[in-house]
């Protein structure tokens, strides 16, 4: 005789739950070599086995000691950090008051306490995902084994031996995302405020504006706007003369870039679209691809897709559920405006990876994801940079529509619930096998 349906749901049940056991026991074991590895790292401030790793470049805390931590020096001795130009620092006022611990230190020190922040963001954000990810009804993923990939994964490596800043802006959805989940109209203005933090450390956060929109979070709208305004205008002389220095390094970068190869761990759209047009310069399509700038054109390809996600999304009833994930996303996707847009700045998509994709959505995302593995994973393959910049923003394009489906998912259920239980009739009675009760007058 076969087996039952129930049966063998009990069996696939128990590979499953063996698998993820095993998995678990293998994260644990990764998880304590990859602490190892970092001991080692922050010992001899150098990323051991660096050359196997899509960086090219090694420049262990390049990021940190460069910028936010040179500008917090130079800031607390009384000089001016916006004013040399041989050593450009062009990110706004505000990151230089968020590092005025750093002077407290020597420099190595600082260094190896940012590294450690980072982690700890890291950590909290795959949680994060992961709770948000158990909300939504998805496949379970452990929490360790959630974290072990996100701590291997290549933008995690890249984000911890450049100690860039960028999870700063993972921070504040961490605090806003808490806020919302407190509820209150005061919360989510505090929420909004708190979000305005992100497009002040780097410009490309800005665009969580749409999707406070779309999740139909007024009060945290006016406050992202109140407070970013305050913000600009609390120092506005820096401010202006940070846009001016960010203005020189991108002119630098787009003119190394007419002679440079995009490299592996870039996904500047901007660049890709200049570099674009000057390989086709002496074909038909040369001179319409080049007479859009490369901004504009990469503007246009973000707000065409993160407007579509975020109107779906404004159009799904109940979809507070899918904050978190929308915001990481709409941070990814935002960081391939600009001409700088290392891969650091993509640590958000794993993120949101976990967040929301699920084995049941379409052959396009599954198919994304897989290719995605390419480049997650920290060792560097010969592939084109081209190839890899196609990989990444297909996985950007894959998980908008993740999102758009667990927000279509939260709507349905939540229609469902509104629903009033059927009416008790003399036919549905005598079905359930109960005798049907007399009228009375």
């Amino acid at each position: 005789m076969g087996n039952s349906p129930e049966s063998s749901n009990s069996t696939a049940t128990s590979r499953t739950d063996a698998a993820l056991r095993y998995a678990s026991w293998a994260s644990w074991a990764a998880l304590a070599y990859w602490a190892y590895w970092w001991w080692i790292n922050l010992e001899e401030l150098n990323l051991w086995g660096c050359a196997l790793t899509w960086i090219r470049h090694p420049f262990f805390g390049a990021d940190f000691t460069t910028q936010s931590d040179y500008a917090a020096r130079v800031w607390t001795s009384g000089a001016d950090p916006y004013v040399f130009r041989d050593h450009l620092f062009h990110y706004p006022p505000i990151v230089i008051r968020l590092f005025l611990w750093t002077p407290l230190f020597i420099n190595s020190t600082a260094l190896r306490i940012w590294i450690v922040v980072l982690t700890l963001l890291l950590v909290l954000g795959t949680l994060a995902a992961v709770r948000a990810r158990r909300e939504l009804g998805l496949e379970r993923v452990p929490a360790v084994v959630a974290v072990a990939v996100v701590l291997f994964s290549f933008p995690a490596i890249f984000t911890l031996e450049r100690s860039n800043f960028d999870l700063i802006t993972l921070a504040v959805v961490l605090v806003a995302s808490g806020l919302f989940r407190r509820g209150g109209s005061r919360a989510e203005f505090f929420a909004g405020c708190v979000l305005a933090v992100g497009p002040w450390v780097k410009l490309y956060p800005g665009i969580m504006g749409l999707g406070l929109v779309a999740l139909r979070r007024w009060r945290a709208t006016l406050g992202f706007l109140l407070a970013g305004a305050a913000i600009g205008l609390a120092a506005p002389a820096e401010t202006l003369r940070s846009f001016e220095a960010l203005r020189i390094a991108v002119g630098r970068i787009k003119n190394a870039s007419k002679t440079d190869p995009l490299p592996q761990w870039s996904h500047s759209l901007s660049l890709a679209w200049q570099n674009l047009g000057q390989a086709l310069e002496d074909t038909p399509l040369g001179k319409p691809l080049q007479a859009i700038s490369g901004d504009a054109a990469a503007m246009l390809l973000v707000l065409a897709l993160s407007s579509w996600v975020c109107f779906r999304v404004y159009r799904a009833r109940g979809s507070e559920r899918i904050a978190y994930p929308l915001l990481l996303w709409l941070n990814a996707v935002g960081s391939c405006v600009g001409a700088i847009a290392n891969d650091y700045s993509l640590m958000f998509l794993p993120l949101a990876v976990i967040a929301v994709f699920s084995l049941r959505d379409p052959w396009f995302v599954r198919v994304s994801m897989a290719l995605l593995l390419i480049w997650w994973q920290p060792f560097e393959l010969p592939i084109p940079p081209v190839l890899l910049l196609v990989i990444k923003l297909a996985a950007l394009v894959a998980i908008g529509v993740s999102l758009v489906r667990r927000a279509e998912e939260r709507s349905a259920r939540a229609a469902v619930a509104t629903l009033p239980p059927p009416e008790l009739t003399k036919d549905t009675a005598s079905a359930d096998g109960a005798a049907p009760q007399p009228s009375r007058a």
